[in-house]
C-alpha cells in the first residue's frame, strides 16, 4: 500500500488521459464540490482527455456530458457510451447486452421479485441495469438478493452506494475495452488500447473499480479504498487519505503541477 504523496515527474509526463469513476470519487456524498469541478476544468485546459466510467445511470451520464468538461461517459457499469458528436448527444449500447436474448425477461423478473426493496434514486433513468441502495440492505435481504441474481445468471457489482445488477458479461473495464474503437474516433487517440493503459491515470473508490486499477499502469484510490483495503485483490498504485471530491482535487492538482 502506497499512501499518495505526489506523482513522480515521469508519472506526470506520461498521463494523456484520466479515466475516472464519479460517485464518491469526483462527487462527495452526492455533491459536486467547487474544487472538484475546478479540477475537471483544469484537465480540459491542460489538454488531458477525461473519460468517466461510472455505475451511475444513463440519465446521469447525459447530464455529465452536457454540463461537465468531460470528453465521454461510459455509464451503467459499461453498458452505455455517451458523447458529443458535432454538438449533438450520441449514445451507444454495449453489443454484449444484445447477446443475451432473455435480458428483458430476466430484468422484469428481478424487478418483480424485489419490488419491496429500495432501488437507487436514479433507477427510473437506467436503461439496462438495476441498482439498489446499498445502505438499505439488511444482511438477510442482501443474501436473498444475491440468491435471486444467481438464479437469473446475473452479475452484481458493488459500489460505495449501490449494488448494481447486470445480465451480460460486462463491467467498467470490459465496457471501456468494447467502446475503445469509438473512443479512438471521438478523441483522436493514436495509441492502441495497451498504449492507453500505459498513458492514463485511473481513479476510483470501490470494488467495482478494481479491474480498472489492475489494468491501468497508474491508478489512485481515495480513502474509501484505504478503509476497505483488505477486500482488494488488485489495489490501486496509490491511495489518498481524503474522500471524494477533495481527493480528486488533490490528485489532479498534483498531476498538473509543474
Amino acid at each position: 500500500m502506497n499512501i499518495f504523496s505526489g506523482f513522480s515527474e515521469s508519472e506526470k509526463s506520461r498521463v494523456k488521459y484520466v479515466i475516472s469513476d464519479v460517485d464518491d470519487t469526483i462527487t462527495s456524498d452526492g455533491l459536486l464540490l467547487p474544487q472538484a469541478l475546478d479540477a475537471l476544468y483544469k484537465l480540459r485546459e491542460s489538454g488531458i482527455k477525461t473519460i468517466l466510467v461510472t455505475g451511475g445511470s444513463a440519465g446521469w451520464a447525459d447530464g455529465y456530458i452536457r454540463q461537465w468538461p468531460v470528453d465521454a461517459v461510459i455509464a451503467e457499469s459499461g453498458a452505455v457510451l455517451i458523447y458529443k458528436n458535432r454538438g449533438s448527444i450520441t449514445y451507444m449500447t454495449n453489443p454484449l447486452i444484445s447477446e443475451d436474448k432473455d435480458f428483458a425477461l430476466k430484468r422484469a423478473r428481478l424487478l418483480k421479485e424485489t419490488r419491496d426493496y429500495v432501488f437507487s434514486s436514479d433507477q427510473y433513468a437506467r436503461l439496462y441495469d438495476v441498482a439498489y441502495e446499498k445502505k438499505a440492505l439488511s444482511r438477510d435481504r442482501e443474501e436473498k438478493l444475491y440468491s435471486i441474481i444467481k438464479s437469473l445468471n446475473g452479475t452484481a457489482l458493488v459500489s460505495s452506494i449501490h449494488v448494481n445488477v447486470l445480465f451480460s458479461p460486462i463491467s467498467k473495464k470490459k465496457g471501456f475495452d468494447v467502446f475503445f474503437p469509438q473512443l479512438r474516433d471521438i478523441l483522436g487517440i493514436e495509441e492502441e488500447l495497451t498504449g492507453v493503459y500505459e498513458n492514463s491515470l485511473a481513479l476510483g473508490d470501490s470494488l467495482n473499480d478494481e479491474a480498472l486499477f489492475q489494468s491501468f499502469r497508474l491508478s489512485v484510490g481515495n480513502k474509501r479504498v484505504l478503509d476497505a483495503y483488505n477486500c482488494f485483490k488488485y489495489p490501486p498504485t496509490y491511495v489518498t487519505e481524503l474522500y471524494g471530491g477533495k481527493s480528486f482535487a488533490l490528485v489532479i492538482g498534483d498531476l498538473l503541477s509543474i
